[in-house]
């Protein structure tokens, strides 16, 4: 699988992009980070990372999953490339 892109779960409310970027460039380049939390009520959130080479974003699963942070097991995996959206036939 060439899957480059990650799916990172149960983030504290704590953690920033910074931080995953420092977690995630142990392991090799980083493309793109984008965090989505609900900072209205505090809660767990998640994000996507996306590597610079599909090695990289294997290795960080593996090395990265159910790893601790901030008192909270992550869950990392890869995810497929999203799809283009379907665009309506032109009449």
């Amino acid at each position: 699988m060439n899957h480059k892109r990650l799916y990172v779960g149960d983030l504290p409310a704590e953690v920033t992009e910074e931080h995953l970027s420092e977690l995630f460039a142990e392991i090799g380049d980083i493309e793109a980070i984008n965090l989505v939390r609900n900072t209205k009520h505090g809660l767990h959130g998640f994000a996507f990372v996306e590597m610079a080479e599909p090695e990289a974003a294997r290795l960080a699963a593996q090395r990265l999953n159910g790893r601790t942070l901030y008192g909270s097991r992550l869950i990392v995996y890869t995810v497929p490339p999203r799809s283009r959206p379907r665009t309506a036939p032109r009449t």
